[in-house]
């Protein structure tokens, strides 16, 4: 396991990611707290969201079908990155 500190690890993520991929945990630490980890991402966690975030992306898709705008996106995480800004609910 390689540990580095978030400074370094802005610029050294390069090797870091490399380091991952060879099946290197990388674990990154603000202090001595450990706060993130690099790891190949077939082997990442499923990104769990909130009933919140589901809800409010329910709605954007909701808008973008009501206002004729809807478009087809790769995944939800992609959706999600088309949204800039919340927009006010009526």
């Amino acid at each position: 396991m390689t540990k580095t500190t978030l400074a370094d690890a802005k610029t050294q993520l390069d090797a870091l990611v490399d380091a991952a991929l060879r099946g290197e945990r990388v674990v990154i630490t603000r202090g001595s707290k450990p706060v993130a980890a690099i790891v190949p991402a077939d082997e990442a966690p499923a990104l769990r969201v909130s009933n919140a975030a589901a809800d409010y992306l329910a709605h954007e898709a909701r808008t973008e079908l009501e206002d004729g705008v809807a478009q087809v996106h790769e995944s939800p995480a992609a959706f999600a990155a088309t949204i800039t800004k919340p927009r006010r609910r009526t």
